[in-house]
């Protein structure tokens, strides 16, 4: 008898739940969405958006091992059309990533918007609320709504602690959907 795949894979799937074990947290973080305004500026729609989110102290161990979390912001505008299906206007994605830099003993923030070379900060709770959230974020370009029509804003948020060290597994943690109707 073999006995080679089956000791093979016991070996893998130990190996698997020892490393999915170390850098998954305890417990669940809590994410929502705790600020959105829409605004405008003379030529564009701008959106402020704020994530509450407490990060447990699991994930906080995992970013000083080295492990980066990703927040992904996506945001989408829909024209409102009664008995028919809504039309999409705009959609855009911002991504925030902190990791730990143990080299300069310091957290490191990167954002797919703004500033793009990486920001080193301290201070674990400030650079948490950087990554949280964006401000005066262009969504639209103001020309191309209508005045008078009915829109539809729609946010979400995405939170990824990656899992594996060796592999790009993330486990998310999501939002609800926000919504906000409004005419322009």
């Amino acid at each position: 008898m073999n006995l080679s795949k089956p000791v093979g894979l016991f070996i893998v799937s130990l190996l698997y739940g020892f490393f999915y074990s170390a850098t998954v947290p305890a417990s669940e973080p809590q994410v929502e969405i705790s600020h959105l305004v829409i605004k405008n500026s003379e030529d564009s729609l701008l959106v402020d958006l704020k994530i509450d989110s407490e990060f447990t102290p699991e994930m906080k161990a995992a970013v000083l091992s080295g492990v980066p979390i990703r927040i992904t912001f996506s945001i989408s505008i829909y024209e409102v059309n009664d008995f028919w299906f809504d039309s999409k206007a705009a959609g855009k994605t911002v991504v925030h990533e902190l990791s730990y830099d143990n080299g300069k003993k310091d957290y490191k923030i990167i954002r797919s918007r703004g500033i793009m070379r990486p920001t080193y900060i301290e201070d674990f709770d400030k650079a948490r609320r950087l990554i949280s959230e964006i401000s005066d974020f262009k969504v639209i370009s103001l020309k191309n709504l209508k005045k008078g029509e009915h829109y539809q804003l729609m946010v979400g948020t995405v939170l990824n602690l990656k899992n594996h060290p060796l592999f790009n597994l993330y486990r998310e943690f999501k939002t609800d959907r926000y919504t906000v109707n409004f005419i322009y």
